[in-house]
């Protein structure tokens, strides 16, 4: 059988079903293609450690196709139904599905692995070495990425700083040159704000490295199980929220209140965020320490197995818990349901599920299969442990990223906001000073020009030309705009699950409708202007 005839086989396979099986199907192969990087080191690490155990070759690429959860495991599962179904010869099988292999770090892999099959080399060798080539170059990957997103976070800024200044400016063309039609020129630099807040956070997704920190399981940590449990309710009122209190007033208009009522709405939704996100950030945090701390779990684990030759649930009781942080309740946990002689397997899933971590659900399954076959227990752990801390290294180097970016947007936010609705209440201010002279003294444009001096080259009809409701519609989708927008670009910097954007969300909205509520009083104040109209009245 050729090359294109086993090509059609495996087509007609992935092909069978219905559009939107199809459709499904294409969906998930993006998202597992987002993150091949990192479940080739997993796979990598899984073949190098049961491979201690001297399996068979055979045996080897049975267990790793077995392993959905790892993205490269369907084209092992190729290789083997090649190579058992087939009887296709190992080395010819890893050429052939390697034509077909659209990730060129997978493909370059397996054509490595026929070449070494076929000039004998020994797989527990092969695999080691490979591992340890493929975490440098995961390694220098990850760093590439990060400078990229580095340098992607200071031009975002850049940007932020340039898409408020349009709008400041847009703001004040339409009132200082009565070219065209006000209300068009303000929802064109609307839509364009969007596209280029859009374009920027794109970006930063593009560029930052692709890595998740919470796994997709049905068993959660308790964090995760609220997140989820309250999420849909948290979304659904902070939108009502902004639509009844923010968008509804602003486009269709409201009674008039004490404070600024579209301020309210901002301030209201953040609120309800506020539970959610902080519960979001706790897990995170968890995680982050849950992850760091296994390292020490899994190595240590793996040499007191291998030195004492005891089991498994003898040996976590030997486990120093001083050194284990956040797992040290978990781990205890999962003592006493494996000494009470329950299903190790359950007791594994129970105990990975509940940490809530991306990467130990990953690496766990690696340790116990490969103890399980009867590996070199402290050998293995010194994999899983050296895979594990090379990435949580990695993702330190990130955050310390993200917490410069988070530090520099916010003050930004705050003051790009700030500015524009000192702007907007300026020219409002102005424009009602305007209006309500020309209306007091019964001038118009035609009694300005013979004025003599300066006065009638003032031009002070300007104003009288915009609706204030626009101006406010305008502020108001902008300062809604760049506030999704920067809550997105930090979580795009700074990595994790989207619903770490509802603790963000929290912070930003409660600061733009502060902004939005204290910001219009405070010009007011400041720029008063009715003891010069009483004095002008006066003198009449």
């Amino acid at each position: 059988m050729g090359i294109y005839e086993i090509k059609n086989i495996f087509y007609r396979r992935s092909n069978s079903g219905s559009i939107l099986d199809q459709l499904s199907h294409k969906y998930r192969h993006f998202l597992q293609e987002l993150y091949i990087s990192n479940d080739m080191l997993f796979a990598l690490t899984y073949m190098a450690s049961i491979s201690t155990a001297n399996l068979t070759r055979d045996k080897i690429f049975t267990s790793i196709s077995d392993k959905k959860e790892y993205c490269p495991s369907k084209y092992f599962n190729q290789i083997r139904e090649l190579a058992q179904n087939w009887h296709y010869d190992y080395a010819n099988a890893c050429e052939l599905v390697s034509t077909k292999v659209t990730n060129e770090r997978m493909r370059e892999l397996l054509n490595r692995l026929s070449n070494a099959i076929a000039a004998g080399e020994p797989d527990n060798e092969f695999l080691t070495k490979e591992w340890k080539l493929f975490k440098t170059k995961r390694k220098d990957e990850f760093e590439r990425n990060l400078e990229t997103t580095k340098e992607w976070s200071n031009a975002y800024t850049a940007l932020l700083v340039s898409t408020s200044l349009v709008a400041i400016i847009m703001l004040l063309s339409v009132i200082l040159y009565n070219v065209g039609d006000p209300a068009d020129t303000l929802y064109s630099t609307m839509v364009i704000i969007f596209f280029m807040s859009l374009f920027a956070v794109g970006l930063l997704y593009k560029c930052s490295p692709k890595d998740s920190k919470v796994h997709n399981l049905s068993i959660k940590s308790k964090e995760q199980v609220y997140i989820h449990k309250w999420i849909p309710l948290t979304l659904t009122l902070s939108t009502l929220a902004i639509m009844i209190f923010t968008i509804i007033p602003t486009f269709v208009g409201s009674p008039e209140f004490f404070i600024d009522i579209k301020g309210v709405g901002m301030v209201l939704a953040g609120v309800i965020m506020l539970p959610v996100g902080i519960v979001a950030n706790r897990d995170i945090d968890k995680i982050n320490k849950r992850d760091e701390s296994y390292t020490t779990f899994i190595s240590s684990l793996g040499s007191i197995i291998s030195g004492s030759g005891l089991t498994v649930p003898k040996a976590l009781i030997k486990i120093d818990p001083k050194n284990l942080g956040e797992l040290k309740e978990m781990s205890q946990e999962l003592y006493k349901k494996l000494a009470a002689g329950l299903d190790p397997a359950l007791c594994w899933e129970r105990f990975v599920g509940e940490t809530g971590s991306y990467l130990i659900y990953k690496l766990t399954n690696v340790f116990v299969d490969a103890v399980n076959f009867g590996g070199n227990a402290e050998v293995v752990g010194e994999l899983v442990s050296s895979s594990n801390l090379e990435l949580v290294l990695l993702r330190m180097k990130r955050e310390r990223i993200a917490k410069g970016f988070t530090s520099l947007v916010i003050p930004l936010h705050v003051s790009m906001i700030a500015l524009l609705l000192f702007i907007e209440q300026i020219l409002m201010i102005f424009s009602t000073i305007i209006s309500s002279l020309f209306t007091q003294f019964e001038i118009d444009e035609s009694k300005l020009e013979g004025i003599p001096g300066g006065l009638s080259g003032m031009n002070l009809g300007i104003f009288g030309g915009v609706p204030l409701e626009l101006l406010c519609k305008f502020v108001v989708t902008v300062t809604i705009i760049l506030t999704l927008a920067n809550i997105f670009a930090i979580v795009a910097v700074k990595g994790g699950p989207m619903y770490l954007a509802i603790f963000y969300g929290a912070f930003m909205f409660t600061l733009s409708g502060i902004l939005m509520i204290i910001v219009p009083p405070l010009v007011k104040m400041v720029f008063s202007f009715d003891g010069v109209l009483d004095s002008l009245a006066g003198g009449v």
